[in-house]
């Protein structure tokens, strides 16, 4: 009897649709745009939406040069500010039109690194026969994934500041927020990871929902996302994606070797930002070579215009 063989989709096959949210982190959005554009081939992506929540004049004006730098983006605007039902029912619609494609949905506070695209997809295409596994995100470690899959990490490697990266959870745990930013920017805390040779992937049952690849298997579950308060409570596309994992058994794979950045979370962005400002985040994320880099390093000067320079001091 033949031996049943499954025919892997080629990394090269897949031309993934990303979806880009953006709402009031002007100086966020612009570091998560550079270090797209840096690390991003975008003819291997199908199409580029930026969906625009309730925007400034100047952040729109930095969204619509974004979007006219390349072919295949187009910006979405809607409002008014909030996940419901402005944020959701344009989500609703482009997903709909793209079913039988393959997402990969970011938000502004997200920066990835070299070969992310390339990381994820591999990932995607490790797990698209799973149909108990139908999400991928990068190891995010200001997030409670990222902190799960850095757990033996952390332990191993910071024995003595256990006080630091253990405690309530990541969201509103601000003194988490400050160590790992510090000892990402200053102890190249990613770098000695990733030299460690860790696991390719980790799994959880939940997600935060920064920066993930998807296709139909969980589209179909989710969508539509609600327009509208459930049972009088605020609603996210994550609380809907996470009870859908819960409901069907389902897990999230998390890649081992391959990082990217979340900033903050909004219960902490107010201290984060008084603490490791987004100038030296931004230095930081400019600095980032194709290979890992060497000890003591300095990080390059960061890309772009004064302009731009001058709204991360700002803070806008």
């Amino acid at each position: 009897m033949g031996k049943l063989t499954y025919l892997r989709p080629r990394r090269g096959d897949i031309r993934p649709v990303l979806l880009l949210l953006t709402s009031h982190r002007l100086d966020c959005f612009l570091i998560c745009i550079r270090c797209l554009e840096r690390f991003t081939d975008f003819s291997r992506l199908k199409h580029v939406y930026v969906v625009a929540n309730a925007l400034s004049p100047e952040h729109l004006a930095m969204a619509r040069r974004f979007v006219s730098r390349h072919d295949n983006a187009s910006l979405v605007e809607r409002g008014p500010r909030g996940l419901v039902p402005a944020v959701h029912a344009a989500q609703n619609e482009i997903l709909a039109n793209h079913l039988e494609d393959v997402i990969i949905k970011i938000d502004e506070d997200l920066f990835v690194t070299p070969h992310w695209l390339e990381h994820l997809v591999d990932g995607y295409i490790d797990h698209a026969d799973r149909p108990d596994v139908p999400l991928v995100m990068p190891l995010v470690p200001v997030s409670p994934p990222g902190r799960h899959v850095l757990n033996r990490f952390l332990r191993v490697s910071y024995p003595s500041e256990r006080h630091m990266y253990c405690g309530p959870p990541i969201e509103e745990n601000w003194v988490y927020h400050r160590w790992m930013w510090e000892k990402i920017l200053h102890e190249n805390l990613a770098e000695v990871y990733l030299r460690d040779a860790p696991a390719k992937y980790g799994y959880v049952g939940y997600l935060t929902i920064n920066c993930v690849i998807f296709d139909g298997r969980l589209m179909r579950r989710v969508l539509p996302f609600p327009t509208t308060p459930t049972a009088g409570q605020p609603t996210t596309d994550e609380k809907a994606i996470n009870l859908a994992l819960a409901t069907d058994h389902m897990k999230v794979a998390v890649l081992g070797r391959s990082l990217a950045h979340h900033y903050s979370f909004s219960k902490c962005e107010d201290y984060l930002r008084s603490h490791v400002p987004l100038e030296a985040v931004w230095r930081y994320m400019q600095g980032i070579a194709e290979a890992p880099l060497a000890a003591g390093r300095r990080c390059r000067a960061p890309v772009g215009g004064a302009t731009e320079l001058t709204l991360l001091r700002a803070g806008t």
